[in-house]
């Protein structure tokens, strides 16, 4: 039998496994998956079943012998690291869709760059698949943070 060593790479596949394992049983459980028309969990299901395949497919590479490696993040990865962070602290006070604008705007403009006009089309077109597919269409609700629960 092989000699399997732990190490802390191996911790973020268990926990986005369980995450997705979670989302999967609450959206089941609570929501359902299909009934005439996609449910409210429809969308959520999906992204948490696919997180769940690519959890599983990571941890077991990871599991090889000699496939852990020292992690090392450059900067950019450590940009995306933190945008992460800071969408899920801002979700906390304003709310996960103006959070993800917010993101996305800040990227644009300080990461890429991008000019004005390129900026508000994007804002635009974000907004409204947001709005029109996910709240409208798909009604999934989206947290709407302490700022949210005030109006």
């Amino acid at each position: 039998m092989e000699n399997r060593k732990w190490n802390l790479q191996m911790l973020i596949p268990l926990a986005t496994t369980v995450f997705s394992l979670v989302f999967i049983v609450v959206g089941i459980k609570d929501f359902g998956f299909w009934t005439n028309q996609p449910t409210a969990a429809f969308f959520p299901i999906i992204i948490a079943s696919v997180l769940l395949l690519s959890s599983i497919a990571c941890f077991v590479q990871l599991s090889k012998p000699g496939n852990a490696k020292t992690v090392r993040y450059n900067r950019d990865e450590m940009m995306v690291i933190l945008g992460a962070a800071g969408i899920l602290l801002c979700t906390l006070l304003v709310g996960l869709v103006p959070s993800c604008l917010l993101y996305i705007f800040l990227w644009l403009k300080f990461v890429e760059h991008a000019p004005w006009k390129a900026i508000i089309v994007i804002e635009i077109i974000m907004a409204a698949i947001i709005l029109g597919v996910f709240v409208s269409w798909l009604q999934v609700r989206f947290p709407t943070g302490l700022l949210g629960s005030f109006l």
